[in-house]
């Protein structure tokens, strides 16, 4: 469990912490002003389970939960970084309520294999972003785009949004950073 403020380790019972129920709580998390809350949540929990993935004692991955809002619903789920922290893995939703063909094609196997390989950070800011139609291979920036969903223009936006809140400042960036560095 992290504290997303300070981007530290802290003590929880990891058992019977509910996440969504903490970003609801004012107790538990805070308002976000329109300048912060791109990803369209009113507020962010003060704290997050982070799964962290090892093989043989050395980091493979580091997994993050996101959400934020689509077109008709809140998109939940996962980002997965590789062990230099700034390549996906994958992302993967469990939860959502776009519509099936359009937004939902969040789930489709073949969109979700865009996902690896990307890089999330250029110059310390959070680049990976959805475009809108296909990713111009020959385009400096292909290694930080993914290919929008066709037909859901604002589901795009959605996931292009949660991604760069959830892997900004106001998200995990201050935990990855201290990570990178073993000060978490």
């Amino acid at each position: 469990m992290i504290d997303l403020d300070t981007g530290t380790f802290v003590e929880g019972d990891l058992a019977s912490f509910d996440q969504r129920k903490a970003a609801k709580d004012p107790v538990q998390s805070v308002a976000l002003d329109a300048t912060q809350d791109i990803a369209k949540i009113s507020r962010r929990e003060n704290q997050a389970i982070v799964y962290i993935v090892e093989n043989s004692g050395a980091l493979d991955k580091v997994i993050l939960p996101v959400h934020g809002y689509g077109l008709w619903s809140t998109l939940y789920g996962f980002i997965a970084l590789e062990s230099d922290l700034n390549t996906v893995a994958g992302l993967g939703f469990y939860d959502h309520g776009e519509t099936p063909g359009l937004g939902g094609e969040v789930d489709n196997p073949r969109w979700k294999a865009f996902w690896p390989g990307k890089k999330v950070y250029k110059n310390g800011d959070v680049e990976l972003a959805l475009v809108k139609g296909s990713v111009d291979q020959n385009s400096a920036n292909a290694g930080y785009q993914i290919d929008g969903l066709a037909g859901a223009t604002l589901t795009s936006r959605g996931v292009s949004n949660l991604v760069q809140f959830w892997l900004g400042e106001n998200g995990f960036k201050p935990f990855l950073d201290n990570f990178s560095r073993d000060e978490a």
